[in-house]
């Protein structure tokens, strides 16, 4: 590994289940550090002692070894970090770019020394801020813009002098006068100083930018962002803080996250300069929304990664369904490999508009997956689904269970639809659905019992039970008594799909033929004959 290769992270609260939405923002930081030869790190951001417990972490390591999203090197958690926290403040106040308030928080001041050209811009264009529904009051650093709501709370809005160069206020009179003199005053109120109310002050604007490897250039008024704490009163690090002292000590060079995180950057861009750390590199995603453009949660459906796991998606599609939420290969393919995916892998492709989650999609990508997954691997999940169920696996002949697999493998979706598509090899109760009986074994004068009857008799002398045999076997007797296919009303279905309501209940399965191989002389027979006693019940509840 090189030394310019990239180093990356993954930083999330564990707090409860893993939302697929942080979880794809993990599948493009490994992505991108298997892409250009990296790291991908992992930094457990485990401060809210409340509710990132100790079962909240595991489910967190979980997700993310069933995903295959390695880590390099160790977990970092967040908690153990305090110390360097610390002495990073301690530098701040040194250095007096951050003050402490009287109650012991901690507050950095973005100003003066700050004020790095590499990311905020000289004077601009000419820009206005109304000031005349409140107090003007004035600090050795700028103006504070005091206003009241009417229960008596007092709202401040501080504004640093380098963020109003060229400053002129207008007057409530309609004269407009030079700001500088209010520079020179620590404490007081711009009214006294003025002779007269400010309504509006007038200044040329400052930016706060920076290039987003996604969403192109970025900027924010210097004259909105404020002074922020860095730590409580309580002397706990804020999450500002912790975020950008964590990023310096791992070394990160990217950083790749939601675009919730867009307006934390331009805090965070004067944290690097007040601890002497080159800022790395920003992506930012756009996020996963719902059809009506909302960011996606769990009133609009399966929104954890153990969602999709308990349903029986498989991990490798999670991954590359994922993968493909808002970023694209150029060829456009979409069934792809995790070699393919590292190979193509480029933020110029991934899309600066939300990306909508399209679970349509990921139930056709998953059997896709299904229908090519060899069989010795599919096994062993079908296992654990019919566990889950109460079916206990090992009481099952492993040659049929695997051929049982090959048979419902290609209409599969999830592997959990194993387990309510065979649910019938694995009782001796039937549960008829009354409109199947009334459709396929009753219509027609009872023409389905008909069928079945002269199947029982001919399926009870067979003594080859393999498919072949057992549809010659059956179509041989009922076309006994009706002649086909020419001279019958009676289709190959129809005589496939009274047997199959016999057999199933239902109107739908896998190969009737192959689905009797597999469940066996004795349980057939004795299902017609349960399916025969339905005839004199036609009319009654079933």
């Amino acid at each position: 590994m090189s030394s310019s290769a990239p180093r990356v992270r993954f930083a999330p609260s564990p707090t409860g289940n893993v939302h697929i939405g942080n979880i794809r923002v993990a599948i493009f930081n490994w992505l991108f550090a298997r892409h250009h030869g990296g790291s991908f790190l992992l930094r457990v951001e485990d401060t809210d002692r409340e509710r990132s417990t100790p079962e909240a972490i595991a489910t967190l390591l979980e997700a993310l070894a069933w995903l295959g999203l390695d880590y390099d090197g160790e977990a970092m958690y967040q908690s153990r970090q305090l110390s360097r926290h610390q002495e990073a403040v301690s530098l701040m106040l040194e250095k007096k770019y951050a003050s402490r308030l009287p109650g012991g928080a901690v507050v950095l001041h973005l100003d003066g020394p700050l004020l790095d050209p590499s990311f905020v811009s000289e004077a601009r264009e000419e820009a206005e801020m109304d000031v005349s529904r409140g107090e003007l009051n004035l600090t050795s650093r700028g103006i504070d813009y005091l206003t009241k709501a009417s229960d008596g709370r007092e709202f401040h809005n501080p504004v640093s002098w380098d963020a109003l160069p060229g400053l002129r206020v207008v007057l409530a009179s309609g004269q407009e006068v030079d700001g500088a003199p209010l520079r020179s005053v620590e404490s007081g109120k711009a009214d006294d100083i003025l002779a007269g109310k400010p309504e509006r002050l007038r200044f040329r604007r400052r930016y706060v930018y920076y290039h987003d490897m996604v969403l192109g250039h970025l900027e924010k008024p210097l004259d909105s962002i404020r002074d922020m704490v860095i730590v409580r009163s309580d002397g706990s690090p804020v999450f500002h803080l912790a975020n950008v002292v964590d990023d310096i000590n791992q070394g990160i060079s990217h950083i790749l996250r939601g675009n919730d995180h867009v307006e934390n950057t331009y805090r965070h861009l004067f944290l690097f300069r007040a601890l002497g750390a080159v800022p790395p590199r920003y992506a930012h995603f756009p996020m996963i929304v719902n059809s009506k453009g909302k960011p996606y949660s769990k009133r609009d459906g399966d929104a954890y990664v153990v969602d999709f796991r308990d349903k029986g998606y498989l991990p490798q599609c999670l991954f590359n369904f994922l993968a493909l939420c808002g970023w694209s290969q150029e060829e456009g393919h979409e069934i792809m490999d995790r070699a393919e995916m590292v190979a193509a892998f480029d933020l110029d492709r991934v899309s600066a508009s939300a990306a909508q989650l399209n679970l349509e999609k990921l139930v056709w990508m998953n059997g896709e997956y299904l229908n090519k997954i060899p069989i010795p691997e599919l096994v062993p999940l079908v296992q654990a689904a019919l566990g889950k169920a109460g079916i206990n696996p090992g009481d099952l002949d492993p040659s049929w269970l695997k051929r049982l697999v090959a048979l419902e493998r290609d209409r599969l979706k999830t592997v959990a639809e194993f387990v309510a598509n065979t649910a019938f090899f694995f009782s001796d109760q039937v549960t008829y659905d009354p409109k199947a009986v009334a459709k396929v074994l009753a219509k027609n004068a009872g023409a389905g019992f008909k069928v079945l009857a002269k199947m029982t008799a001919a399926l009870t002398d067979l003594g080859v039970w393999e498919a072949k045999e057992i549809e010659e076997a059956a179509v041989t007797a009922v076309a006994g008594v009706f002649p086909l296919p020419e001279d019958s009303p009676f289709k190959m279905g129809e005589i496939a799909q009274p047997l199959r309501v016999a057999i199933t209940g239902g109107l739908v399965s896998r190969g009737i033929w192959e689905s009797l191989e597999l469940l066996g002389k004795s349980k057939t027979l004795a299902r017609l004959a349960t399916a025969l006693a339905q005839d004199s019940q036609v009319g009654k509840p079933v």
